[in-house]
């Protein structure tokens, strides 16, 4: 999605946000604006098998997510998107459902900017200190963009393309109503300093669909929306909590 440099307001009385042990200003103006965050409850998997079809069983048994919303108004998007996660002692598991009527993947080589086409993003920050983060983007033919940022571009932040998630695993499958996207991403590629996702009390995560609805404007839908034409805002990111039980034995 488009990368735009929005300055984070700084104002009298403005509402505090909580980030780790960094604290975020909101505009008070605009609080009542911002969406409050999605959480998710992630389970535990027995094995999946990495095809992209999301047709294992427990993949079926997974909750669904809340449909995706445009990322600044909180409106549906025009195109159903939802997700499901899970995990196990080596990966953090995502599958994505993105219905479509025309599939369009064109770009092959990695790190290529992924989103000029639609797209599947993941965002992923751990320890919730919304600076260092990551990025994961994917189009229909599973064409990876991967990347770091050391923080948020409205506070100066650059991103660094050269990092590869190592041991990255992402397979995509299509049919006549949709393509659906399947990531296994290690948990000890996106984790410093602990080694169980059960050791810190959630994720920030927050997943983008970029839809290019002509050819001159793309749309941005989104799990957790920011408020704002903005991805890079961690603190208003969605919350995943890790529960340590197989998927499908805890009654939601």
């Amino acid at each position: 999605m488009k990368r735009l440099i929005i300055p984070v307001l700084l104002v009298a009385g403005a509402v505090l946000a909580s980030c780790g042990s960094k604290v975020k200003r909101i505009d008070e103006e605009n609080a009542a604006l911002v969406p409050t965050p999605r959480t998710y409850d992630a389970y535990r998997t027995n094995g999946l098998i990495l095809d992209g079809k999301l047709d294992d069983p427990d993949w079926l048994a997974a909750k669904p997510s809340v449909p995706f919303a445009d990322i600044s108004v909180d409106t549906l998007g025009a195109k159903e998107t939802t997700v499901k996660m899970l995990w196990d002692d080596d990966y953090f598991y995502v599958g994505a459902t993105i219905i479509e009527d025309k599939i369009v993947a064109n770009l092959k080589q990695r790190d290529t900017i992924i989103w000029k086409e639609n797209d599947f993003e993941v965002f992923l920050d751990p320890d919730n200190d919304c600076q260092s983060y990551f990025e994961i983007e994917i189009n229909a033919i599973g064409t990876i963009m991967d990347l770091m940022m050391n923080k948020p571009y409205s506070e100066g932040g650059n991103f660094y393309m050269p990092w590869d998630c190592p041991g990255l695993i992402v397979e995509t499958s299509c049919d006549d109503k949709a393509w659906y996207a399947e990531f296994a991403i290690p948990r000890k590629s996106v984790m410093v300093g602990f080694t169980k996702p059960e050791d810190l009390p959630f994720w920030r995560v927050n997943f983008s669909r970029v839809e290019w609805m002509r050819a001159d404007k793309e749309e941005n839908w989104v799990w957790s929306p920011t408020g704002k034409i903005d991805m890079h805002m961690p603190e208003r990111w969605g919350y995943v909590y890790f529960k340590d039980s197989p998927v499908g034995s805890v009654e939601e």
